[in-house]
């Protein structure tokens, strides 16, 4: 299968590190057909088939986005994206399932998930999904390097009005993504409010 993608989107996904938790293929869906469709767009797919692997192919990496599924009666695999997201605050997490069941949704919506893709998923509706949570993903980056640079230096009235600005255009993003009514974007807008709360705090104390 051969996608053709703009020249941004095609750089996007050379970027771009994805964990695939394949451990509970069910056969519905050919995951490691997907897998290998994957590894030709995006930088680095890395691939685990439990969570003991996962842990330890996820130790000192850096992930953006992470693939996979969980089970309600497992909660060693309900806390994994939390478990991810704690060593990789900008991580996307999309848990990818053949379980259409409510209480299934309502734990995903607990865990804050970026996206719920029920299976059979065509590669390019997942690909579509992969390009928008990886700028999602770059930007949190963006912000939480602000944060840090903030936090360890005295900024003068330049520096200060500089990421005074970006705070403001971050809000009018914000704005603009809630009044779409996304509930896929909910996460997303709970995190970067947080990071414009800390980064206001910082520019204080900063300047």
């Amino acid at each position: 299968m051969v996608l053709e993608l703009c020249e941004d989107n095609a750089g996007l996904l050379r970027s771009v590190t994805i964990m695939f938790l394949n451990y509970d293929n069910d056969g519905t869906y050919k995951d490691n057909e997907l897998i290998a469709l994957m590894s030709e767009y995006v930088k680095n797919v890395i691939v685990a088939n439990n969570i003991q692997e996962a842990k330890e192919k996820a130790e000192g990496r850096d992930i953006d986005i992470l693939i996979t599924d969980f089970n309600l009666a497992d909660n060693e695999s309900v806390e994994f994206p939390i478990y991810i997201r704690r060593n990789n605050p900008s991580c996307s997490v999309i848990i990818y399932t053949s379980k259409n069941d409510p209480d299934h949704l309502l734990e995903a919506i607990n865990l804050k998930v970026d996206k719920y893709l029920i299976k059979p998923c065509s590669f390019k509706d997942i690909i579509k999904v992969v390009i928008n949570l990886a700028e999602y993903a770059f930007t949190l980056k963006s912000l939480y390097s602000s944060i840090n640079e903030v936090s360890s230096t005295h900024l003068d009235a330049a520096a200060y009005e500089t990421v005074s600005q970006s705070i403001d255009d971050l809000r009018a993003v914000i704005a603009k993504m809630a009044s779409q009514h996304c509930m896929e974007s909910l996460p997303i807008i709970h995190t970067l409010k947080g990071i414009i709360e800390r980064l206001k705090h910082l520019l204080k104390s900063s300047y």
